[in-house]
């Protein structure tokens, strides 16, 4: 069995969450992703960032406290894998804001499907998402 690694290490290995990672870069979280947590990441994949012009992404890549309030959004404090999210109603994200888990068959995190729940790494697990989560 292979070893796992960090989150952002698998994240890059995915090559499903290049955008995401441009922004953890642009934050300078790339270190604090590498070495500490359990973090849970709530991942968008690449298609989320389809529907959004160019022009818009640039403009919140510019707008740093405004990135790291979306960013922050998508990351729970603790490890919780598929099966803890189907208990769990709410979760606290290291914005302090809650993110709202709908359990209808599927698990919904505020807007988004988990397309690929359980990526495991090293300090946490990645849940794919389909949308961006929005504060």
């Amino acid at each position: 069995m292979a070893q796992l690694q960090n989150i952002i290490r698998t994240a890059q290995e995915k090559r499903s969450f290049q955008t995401l990672l441009k922004a953890a870069e642009i934050l300078g979280l790339i270190d604090k992703y590498s070495n500490t947590g359990p973090f849970t990441v709530f991942a968008p994949v690449e298609s989320a960032f389809e529907v959004i012009p160019e022009e818009v992404i640039e403009e919140a890549f510019a707008d740093i406290p405004y990135l790291m309030g979306i960013i922050n959004y998508h990351i729970v404090e603790g490890k919780y894998v598929l099966q803890d999210l189907q208990n769990i109603d709410f979760l606290k994200t290291i914005s302090g804001k809650e993110l709202r888990i709908k359990h209808n068959g599927t698990i919904v995190v505020d807007t988004a499907n988990i397309i690929e729940p359980d990526i495991e790494c090293s300090n946490g697990v990645i849940h794919a998402i389909s949308d961006i989560l929005v504060p």
